[in-house]
């Protein structure tokens, strides 16, 4: 398969190309849904991949502190963005976690997601619920995770300041977008509402723990050299990979409103696996119990059809790339071509 780099659908009459071709699982051949059915099938335990992911946070903080501390301090701000990836995975694996994905053995599954879930500040009960809503009503006015984006009529100031602010402020932000979802999503039912109230004391619990421990020790300028800043860092990697898989999409269905990045060299689908082929996106909105490892599989069936109305990358820096015009007037979903079309017409007839 060719992979190419399509145009994001920022246009009406992308839009409405894409409306025209979406996709159907009816075009698949038997041979293509065996194998889509097969790469359903899960296998092994996220256990030692978590540990080492474990192992390369906690060093790269104990090397941010020691170089700080021996006057190497633009070593401390690489080892900085190196050690925000490792954090970063906790919420990738929560993501997985939410959908069941992260280990074949249900169990595992939910411990390793509430572990993530607690050190990231978003019970798994929380994300798997607003999560649902992101899937079922993706970039529609409905999904909890795009707001504000997602909202026709809302300021293009508001909009920038949002932008702005889960930026730079993700590892708050984003516990935030997620905990606002209970309030504006459909009802939750009473056993989920147990669980959210259990995880969010969790949440609390551990990192009143850590307080307390960073007070009683006296740690806390080793805390604030050495694992602050990777803090902040991965809530802005978490917030940026999010806007590179939807912001500025104005298609509407799966595949026309993410952008897909199928790699083609050793060294970037490297880096997919380090994300865990969450840069796969269109092909995990479609299927999305494929666990994360058969998704480079299942992504050249999905968009085998080279579909010019969407969006499909060689590498995550060229999505990346053409998602960045995008926090100029950040928006997503078609609602806003409507809403748009609707202010045309609008404005002519107040001028006649």
């Amino acid at each position: 398969m060719t992979t190419t780099t399509a145009a994001a659908p920022a246009s009406a009459a992308t839009a409405e190309t894409a409306k025209a071709r979406p996709f159907r699982s009816d075009v698949l051949t038997a041979e293509q849904k065996s194998e889509i059915k097969r790469l359903h099938q899960q296998w092994g335990s996220p256990f030692v991949r978590q540990q080492l992911n474990n192992i390369a946070a906690f060093t790269g903080v104990g090397i941010a502190i020691y170089t700080w501390y021996a006057g190497l301090w633009p070593l401390t701000i690489v080892t900085w963005f190196v050690a925000a990836h490792f954090f970063h995975t906790k919420p990738l694996s929560l993501h997985d976690a939410s959908h069941g994905t992260l280990s074949s053995n249900r169990r595992k599954n939910g411990v390793f997601g509430v572990f993530c879930g607690t050190v990231s500040g978003v019970p798994l009960s929380v994300y798997r619920y607003a999560h649902a809503y992101h899937h079922g009503f993706m970039s529609s006015e409905r999904d909890p995770e795009m707001w504000p984006f997602n909202k026709p009529g809302t300021s293009r100031p508001f909009r920038m300041m949002c932008a702005f602010l889960e930026i730079v402020f993700g590892f708050l932000y984003t516990p935030f977008l997620f905990c606002r979802s209970l309030f504006v999503c459909g009802p939750v039912k009473k056993a989920v509402r147990r669980r959210v109230i259990f995880e969010y004391a969790l949440i609390a619990l551990w990192w009143g723990g850590v307080a307390g421990v960073m007070t009683y020790m006296g740690w806390w300028n080793y805390f604030l050299i050495g694992y602050f800043p990777p803090l902040v860092i991965a809530g802005a990697y978490q917030t940026l990979n999010k806007y590179t898989e939807h912001l500025g999409l104005l298609g509407d269905t799966v595949l026309a409103g993410t952008r897909t990045v199928i790699p083609e060299t050793t060294v970037h689908k490297t880096m997919s696996n380090l994300l865990q082929h969450v840069d796969h996106h269109g092909t995990h909105h479609r299927y999305a119990q494929i666990p994360f490892y058969h998704l480079p599989e299942a992504s050249p069936i999905v968009y085998g059809h080279n579909d010019p109305a969407n969006p499909v990358f060689p590498t995550y820096h060229a999505a990346f790339i053409d998602m960045l015009p995008s926090l100029l007037n950040p928006k997503a979903g078609s609602q806003w071509i409507a809403w748009e079309e609707e202010r045309k017409k609008q404005s002519a007839a107040d001028h006649r």
